[in-house]
């Protein structure tokens, strides 16, 4: 199967649960021999959402309403599975480990991003909207041998309102004091931020139209309290 064929069917296959090959790039020669991959099976397309892309196949699913922990992490690595195995790939995930696969590294070589004053990696057309669930590692996925150049838009945004919006100032551009932000979350139920998602990532002037639904911004707020008072 030639890497058009292949990337064209793994296309087809994730658009049903809306996500996206979000970019491939190769193992370098020390991470296939650290994860022990196959020389010959060295390529990998990282898998994500664009938007709330695949949050209506998500919030319909056995694993949202079962009352199991980790229900976007079990969904994922359902449809992962499925996929690869049609398809004679390996899925990985960035939520399995110590240690973590360097999914951000990767995501870095496969496209255009760069980390953001909050921490979140910003893409130049998806702005802080997106994330990658897997990756799919195999042959022939048809990794280009570069990724076009592009400017983070954060060095253009004159008034990074995403410093200034957060309730608690749990953002300084440097570091982010999470258990601030957890802590005020916890305590405060009706506050706006648990009613819409992060107000500090909704102020990104990057693809407003792109921002999540109130809805998944608070079932992502709702795991990240929950994951810091569980810790």
């Amino acid at each position: 199967m030639t890497g058009a064929n292949l990337q064209a069917r793994l296309q087809r296959s994730l658009r049903e649960h809306g996500l996206f090959v979000r970019g491939i790039t190769r193992l370098s020669d020390a991470e296939i021999e650290t994860f022990e991959v196959d020389r010959d099976s060295a390529e990998i397309a990282l898998v994500g959402n664009i938007g709330s892309s695949y949050w209506a196949q998500f919030s319909q699913s056995p694993e949202y309403s079962d009352g199991v922990a980790d229900p976007l992490d079990r969904w994922s690595r359902r449809v992962a599975e499925r996929i690869a195995d049609a398809l004679s790939l390996r899925a990985i995930y960035p939520f399995d480990g110590p240690p973590f696969y360097p999914f951000q590294q990767w995501a870095s070589r496969a496209e255009s991003l760069w980390q953001s004053p909050l921490g979140i990696m910003i893409h130049p057309e998806f702005g802080l909207w997106h994330s990658y669930r897997f990756a799919l590692l195999g042959a022939g996925l048809g990794a280009p041998d570069n990724v076009p150049a592009a400017v983070s838009p954060c060095q253009t945004c004159a008034d990074q309102p995403c410093l200034h919006t957060c309730p608690v100032d749990a953002f300084d551009g440097d570091s982010y004091d999470f258990r601030r932000c957890a802590t005020y979350l916890r305590d405060r139920p009706a506050a706006e931020c648990n009613q819409r998602g992060c107000l500090a990532r909704i102020a990104c002037p990057v693809a407003p139209d792109l921002r999540y639904r109130d809805e998944q911004g608070r079932f992502h707020l709702a795991a990240f309290v929950g994951a810091r008072h569980d810790s």
